[in-house]
């Protein structure tokens, strides 16, 4: 892969295998497969190999999945689609700019008034992108609800935000 000196992204994909899996890929493979889960947009369809079919043209290959003995497998059907060079660095590019912001900020924590007058409290903002599917979406939603306990720390606040 051939580095663009202005941002930590390839030019092109040329150094990628010609196959491979998934899972454990790195930004490409997860590029790769967030293009294909919205082309094929189906509930619970995941992608999960790919193959080079052309200098600028991938096969990637998906089903649904099932956890099976610990493991994810897709014992069903598979089906392919194709994305292309171009898709899969725009798609890298998205998720390096929605992902620029510092683990830690030195924002102030919001106000949260039932907090107000208590010991000093140390808070953690932590930004999710939700799953593409409303089943995935609210599974998440339900579990950081509000006074959800995780491992002694408690869901605060949460909010929605519509990214541009």
């Amino acid at each position: 892969m051939t580095m663009n000196e202005a941002t930590p992204l390839p030019d092109n994909l040329a150094d990628m295998l010609p196959v491979g899996m998934l899972a454990n890929g790195g930004i490409a493979a997860e590029a790769m497969a967030a293009v294909a889960n919205r082309q094929h947009d189906t509930p619970g369809w995941e992608a999960f190999h790919y193959e080079r079919v052309s200098e600028t043209q991938f096969d990637i290959t998906g089903g649904v999945a099932v956890m099976a003995g610990g493991m994810k497998k897709w014992p069903g059907p598979h089906e392919t689609v194709s994305v292309t060079e171009a898709e899969i660095l725009e798609e890298m590019r998205r998720h390096l700019t929605s992902n620029v912001l510092p683990i830690l900020s030195e924002k102030p924590a919001p106000h949260i008034p039932h907090l107000t007058g208590a010991s000093k409290t140390t808070l953690l903002n932590v930004v999710f992108a939700l799953p593409e599917d409303e089943a995935g979406r609210q599974r998440i939603l339900k579990a950081f609800h509000l006074q959800a306990d995780f491992f002694g720390a408690r869901v605060q606040a949460c909010s929605l935000v519509e990214q541009i």
